[in-house]
Order: C-alpha cells, then sequence, then structure tokens
C-alpha cells in the first residue's frame, strides 16, 4: 500500500467554488465537451472557445493506449519555442478563451520553459482556465513546482493504476510509488504556497485494469488528491488495434461538436482541427504563416465541419474511426444554425 494519508489541510478549500465554474460550461465528469447551451449560445465567428497548445511531443513513458510513437517516428520530436508560444497567447488575449490545455500528444513537463509558458498566459489573462494533463513521473520537480507557482488552474495526473504490475502494463515503465509520492508531494507543495490550482487524479476503465483496482484507487486519492476522475478508454480513431474501447458507444453517428469550437497547436507549428489528430490527418494550417483567426475560418476547417454535417466521416483517418463524438449526443440542429455563424 501507498504511504499517502489524508488530511484537512490536502483538501484544496477553493476547489467548490471552481468546481461551481467548470459546471457552468462542461458537462459532467468532463473537461472537453461543452454543455450544447454553451456551444449555442457562445460560439464565435473568428476564433474557437479552447485550445490545446502542445509544448512538446516529447514524452518519457510508453503508454500502450497511446499513438505518440507513431507519430514521432513519421514527424519527429519537436519542443515549441518561448517566442512562437508567446506569439500564441498574444493572438487568443483579446478573445479570452474558456480553456487552455497545456498539452496533446506529449507529455509537457518535459519542456524546461513550461513554468514561463504559464506564467505568460496567466499574466495576459488569455483563457478562464488554465489546464494541463500529465503523466506525474516529472511532477515534482523544478518544472512541476515552476508551473504550480506560476498558478495553473488545474491538472489532471493520468496516474491509470493503483498496482504495479498494472502500471507497467500500461505505461510500459515501471515507477508508480515514485509517482504516487510526487503526487502527494506537489499536493504539500501546492499547499504550502496557498496556490490556487486543483488536482485531480484519474484512471481508466480497461481490460487491464479490474473494478477492485479502481475501488483501491479511490480509497488511496479520496481525501487526498481534490477529485478522482475515473474514465473510459478511446483507440484514437483505430489507430490502436489492440485497445478495446471502453468509452461510451453509439449505433448512430452523429457530428462532432469539437470542431465547432477547438483547435490545436502542434510543437511542430502545424493546427489540428482538434486534440485527437495524432497522425496530423487533420491539419488544417499552420501558425508559423498563419493567424488563428484565418486557421479557424479556413476552407479546410470548414471542409471538416460541412464534411460531418453531411454525415461524411471517412474524409479524415481519425475521425473515421473516432468515439470522442459520442460524448456529445446529437447536436446536429446546434451545430448546423452555428455552422452558418461560422
Amino acid at each position: 500500500m501507498s504511504a499517502i494519508t489524508a488530511s484537512t489541510e490536502q483538501i484544496h478549500r477553493p476547489y467548490n467554488r471552481y468546481q461551481l465554474v467548470l459546471n457552468k460550461y462542461f458537462t459532467k465528469g468532463s473537461l472537453t465537451c461543452l454543455k450544447p447551451e454553451v456551444i449555442q449560445r457562445r460560439i464565435a465567428a473568428d476564433f474557437p472557445l479552447m485550445l490545446n497548445i502542445e509544448p512538446t511531443n516529447a514524452c518519457n513513458s510508453r503508454c500502450r493506449h497511446c499513438p505518440r510513437e507513431l507519430n514521432v517516428e513519421k514527424h519527429g520530436v519537436h519542443f515549441m519555442r518561448m517566442d512562437l508560444f508567446q506569439a500564441i497567447i498574444d493572438q487568443i488575449a483579446p478573445y479570452r478563451l474558456l480553456m487552455l490545455n497545456f498539452h496533446k500528444d506529449g507529455e509537457p513537463l518535459l519542456h524546461p520553459q513550461l513554468p514561463e509558458m504559464v506564467a505568460y498566459a496567466k499574466e495576459k489573462a488569455c483563457a478562464e482556465i488554465l489546464h494541463l494533463n500529465t503523466n506525474g513521473i516529472l511532477l515534482d520537480s523544478d518544472v512541476g513546482r515552476g508551473i504550480i507557482a506560476a498558478g495553473i488552474d488545474d491538472i489532471t495526473v493520468s496516474i491509470d493504476a493503483a498496482r504495479e504490475v498494472s502500471y507497467r502494463n500500461l505505461k510500459r515503465v515501471s515507477g508508480l510509488r515514485r509517482v504516487e509520492a510526487g503526487v502527494q508531494a506537489i499536493i504539500d507543495y501546492r499547499n504550502e504556497i496557498k496556490g490556487p490550482t486543483v488536482i485531480r487524479v484519474k484512471i481508466m476503465a480497461c481490460e487491464d485494469i479490474t473494478p477492485a483496482e479502481i475501488n483501491l484507487f479511490r480509497e488511496r486519492w479520496e481525501g487526498v488528491a481534490d477529485q478522482v476522475q475515473v474514465t473510459g478508454m478511446h483507440n484514437w480513431g483505430g489507430a490502436l488495434e489492440e485497445i478495446t474501447v471502453t468509452d461510451q458507444k453509439s449505433s448512430t453517428r452523429y457530428p462532432c461538436a469539437l470542431l465547432w469550437y477547438l483547435l490545436a497547436v502542434n510543437s511542430n507549428g502545424l493546427v489540428s482541427k482538434c486534440n485527437y489528430d495524432w497522425n496530423y490527418s487533420g491539419v488544417v494550417g499552420d501558425i508559423r504563416n498563419q493567424s488563428l483567426t484565418e486557421i479557424w475560418r479556413s476552407p479546410a476547417a470548414r471542409h471538416g465541419r460541412r464534411a460531418h454535417l453531411q454525415g461524411r466521416w471517412d474524409y479524415n483517418d481519425v475521425c473515421a474511426g473516432c468515439v470522442a463524438w459520442v460524448a456529445f449526443g446529437d447536436l446536429i440542429d446546434i451545430l448546423k444554425e452555428r455552422d452558418e455563424f461560422i
């Protein structure tokens, strides 16, 4: 058993107030799916509501459920330059996003300038929520403590296991106990400096993780982390055939609402239509020579939206086998209306 212990000092007191902000925008249990009424009311003609910026596509884990290595084999490893990051934030600031995510395919804490990135985004007040997803291996480090000190709003730690054997099987690296200790240390540090950051831990329900292990995970983290999140597993648009999908499923296909409010800037500057575009088959622009406004309203971005409204899912490799759209429900009437607006 882990040495993790709970105390009243380890419970993040502002969490309930922060949860009200999440509840205002997102469907229950999600930091991606906006509520239908938010999509209907907030879609902007010139700019997305959410953005992923990937600091790097490098990673220190080799997860079985992630296609990142397939991307790197073809496109190489990239670290976003600070000047490019700042230029993106300067474009975002006048619009104020609902959420800015500091992640996509890689492990963001590998970027040595990540604290400066968070601090710059915070200074520019470019989003209501600054969020980051990490595997937690480097959380208790100068970079990890740096993003807490810079005031990042929300961190999701994908621990994904409660037993070392499960962790090694999923991550293809060892070190669960070190990750657990690192998460505890960063929670203690957050409390010590009275930082605002919400820290949640996540595990995925899948064939490698039994219900008993999920219960063990809850026992270890409830009352320690600010939230324990249990999600399903998807297969990245069919890229990972050996993965059994445990995310929500539907026999009826309908458009994916992500295309109407989100873009993802890869670490090499290419801009993807969504954060599931691991192989760049959904690239709609290049931030190095186009503005985000131009990309948002580009022919490539519009083509993707129209394809979904017309039921053409196979126009794109990732869309063809994706299951992310299921979580939104059928919003085609709202999306048709918003498509005319954009």
